[in-house]
């Protein structure tokens, strides 16, 4: 358990305050606090565009400040230093100058892809420094983002990107909080809570996770807003709002049931994937957009079929059963006309 994170959880008003930055997803948050509370890696399986990062980045934050060694790549505790350097320092009776950093510099963020290496997850020599001391000691080694991690939250974006041989690699640190590097013959540690994400839905170069490492997680499953009015809360709260522009309630009200369309019947059964929120944030703005770009300070219903085309074609997948599976634009076109009727 990291430092602090049993306390923010239980602290916060049972931890609701910490999430209170994702609307609805009430399941998902329940089941994510319960995690975290238990010191558990939290796999959040669900579409782009629905608060994972987001998430993440608030309950990072919400960490207590902690004193670390200044200057060292793993946060040691000046109390209780765990890497070679540190412990190195300690035995020769060198003072551990100490900083004391923030919960939001105790998060680790790592973007899964098929090009990702080990040595960006683990670490690697440092060739300068391993001509000084040579290649085979510590001081030639640096850390990898994993070990960034120590006593803090590394958010592994898209786990389901990474090849087979690295997320072998994620085994034991998952397990025993420690990475040994061989040439080194030492444990490194990587004492964090990992929260990484999946799209269960996407294909395209992504792998299967295997079992051994689906074991060392809790899987929490987030969906797209629940009802229209929290998607509603969602834009006010969030949407980029343009100077000298009023958006009417039918013009966002149209909006979000354009967006939702995509995911619901009977239109929502031609997607394998519907617009997230992002699409609709993206909507939303464009539609200030073009009012501004006209003089006007109203956005208009009208506005929203211009601007439909080049907000969503990108941020919907049809089924490959699907009619519009070649015709993306001839969906969104349709789906205006379907749902805004004359207004389009």
């Amino acid at each position: 358990m990291i430092e602090g994170l049993r306390e923010t959880v239980l602290g916060a008003d049972r931890g609701q305050k910490i999430l209170s930055a994702i609307i609805g997803q009430g399941d998902a948050k329940e089941k994510i606090l319960a995690s975290l509370l238990a010191g558990h890696h939290v796999l959040i399986e669900g579409p782009p565009g629905v608060g994972k990062t987001t998430l993440t980045k608030h309950i990072a934050s919400a960490l207590p400040a902690v004193e670390v060694v200044k200057g060292c790549a793993y946060h040691c505790n000046p109390v209780e230093p765990v890497c070679p350097h540190c412990r190195a320092k300690q035995a020769s009776g060198e003072a551990l100058e100490t900083e004391t950093i923030s919960g939001a510099r105790r998060f680790i963020r790592i973007q899964g892809s098929p090009d990702l290496t080990a040595e960006d997850l683990l670490g690697d020599v440092d060739p300068t420094q391993a001509f000084k001391f040579g290649p085979q000691d510590f001081r030639a080694f640096t850390p990898g983002k994993l070990l960034k991690g120590n006593r803090g939250i590394v958010f592994f974006d898209e786990l389901n990107r990474v090849p087979e041989k690295l997320q072998n690699a994620l085994l034991q640190v998952l397990e025993e909080g420690i990475a040994t590097i061989g040439p080194y013959d030492l444990d490194y540690p990587a004492n964090f809570v990992m929260v990484a994400t999946m799209n269960p839905k996407e294909r395209a170069g992504v792998e299967e996770l295997s079992d051994v490492l689906l074991d060392r997680f809790d899987v929490v499953k987030m969906t797209y807003p629940e009802t229209p009015e929290q998607e509603q809360d969602i834009l006010e709260r969030y949407g980029l709002r343009l100077d000298g522009v009023q958006v009417p309630p039918e013009v966002t009200q149209s909006i979000i049931s354009l967006v939702r369309a995509t995911r619901e019947e009977p239109w929502g059964k031609e997607m394998e994937q519907g617009v997230s929120v992002r699409g609709s944030m993206a909507l939303y703005e464009k539609v200030q957009a073009l009012a501004l770009l006209e003089g006007r300070s109203t956005s208009e219903k009208g506005d929203i079929h211009r601007m439909a085309a080049s907000s969503l074609t990108t941020r919907v997948k049809p089924s490959p059963d699907s009619k519009y599976y070649d015709d993306i634009p001839g969906f969104v076109d349709e789906l205006v006309k379907e749902v805004m009727g004359d207004a389009a």
